[in-house]
């Protein structure tokens, strides 16, 4: 492990499945006094002035062999220096430039104010171990019910590439072995999106499931717990991570999950919502003969994390 990259306490990771509350969580923890936000280094479409890692694909699993490819890049991002080089080979127009400067701005503000580095990205997940060891990194792992999550999958038209999976020998060996044959077969032959979720849920979650029981000092919160009692469980998350909960961090908390909110997200990186109202938003996305399947298909792994009647 290095010293943390800005000189001060550990930086955060807010990790899990996509689609299962890291956004919130993330950009509600980044409202405490001296701890900024930063975005999903690992996503191959993340701007390159953020992170000019080298990640390809997604779902990257990085270990001792292979991290000499990305982590002089991550180290820049955890220290808030913006990649202009980097970012000038993907300026294409003015929109683009203003963006980047007004990214590269917040990164000199956290970089002066040496805050805290919060990095939101479940696309991580697999090299949780890794960040953690790497980097001191305090982790924080999000939990959403498969119904929640297949309905956001579905709705969303994301497709997933098993292919890519089956080509990493290491990350079959460490988070596939089980589920090879599953994923050989969706790799050949592609089914349907609320098929393909199933899969990915429970790969995502026995992962999680054995971090959980290997580093009981991490962080693991259910997005439905949060939902129903936003302001207890985030007070709860600040406390565990040292964080202040200042008045106005409880107020924007209070206002980013206020019943007078949408019901749904009006863009995928959208935070404010009922969240109360949004634990449902699943039944109008999903059919009966998709939940049943659903329900039947992620049982050996929901049982880990949710009773019968939770979900």
């Amino acid at each position: 492990m290095i010293p943390s990259a800005n000189g001060r306490r550990n930086p955060i990771l807010v990790t899990g499945a996509p689609r299962s509350g890291t956004t919130w969580v993330g950009k509600m923890l980044a409202l405490a006094p001296g701890v900024a936000y930063i975005h999903e280094p690992f996503n191959p479409a993340t701007q390159p002035g953020i992170s000019g890692a080298a990640f390809e694909r997604f779902f990257t699993y990085v270990t001792e062999a292979n991290e000499g490819r990305y982590a002089g890049s991550l180290e820049r991002t955890l220290a808030f220096r913006y990649d202009w080089r980097a970012q000038s080979r993907r300026t294409r127009n003015a929109r683009d430039a203003a963006h980047a400067l007004g990214v590269a701005a917040a990164f000199a503000r956290a970089r002066a104010g040496r805050a805290r580095a919060l990095v939101k990205d479940p696309i991580a997940i697999f090299s949780t171990e890794w960040l953690a060891r790497r980097y001191g990194m305090d982790v924080v792992l999000t939990v959403r019910n498969p119904l929640a999550f297949a309905a956001s999958i579905k709705r969303l038209r994301w497709g997933h590439r098993f292919e890519l999976w089956l080509a990493d020998d290491a990350l079959s060996r460490d988070h596939l072995d089980g589920f090879e044959p599953e994923v050989r077969e969706l790799a050949e032959r592609p089914q349907d999106l609320v098929t393909q979720a199933i899969l990915l849920w429970r790969i995502f979650y026995r992962t999680v499931a054995r971090f959980r029981s290997e580093h009981p000092e991490w962080i693991v919160v259910r997005h439905e717990d949060l939902s129903r009692e936003p302001l207890a469980g985030f007070e709860a998350l600040f406390g565990k991570l040292g964080l202040e909960l200042d008045a106005a961090t409880r107020r924007a908390i209070e206002g980013h999950s206020a019943g007078g909110n949408p019901t749904e997200a009006t863009s995928r990186h959208d935070v404010r919502l009922n969240s109360a109202a949004n634990l449902e938003s699943w039944r109008s996305r999903l059919t009966e003969e998709e939940v049943e399947r659903i329900r039947e298909g992620t049982r050996d792994v929901v049982r880990l994390f949710y009773r019968d009647d939770e979900w």
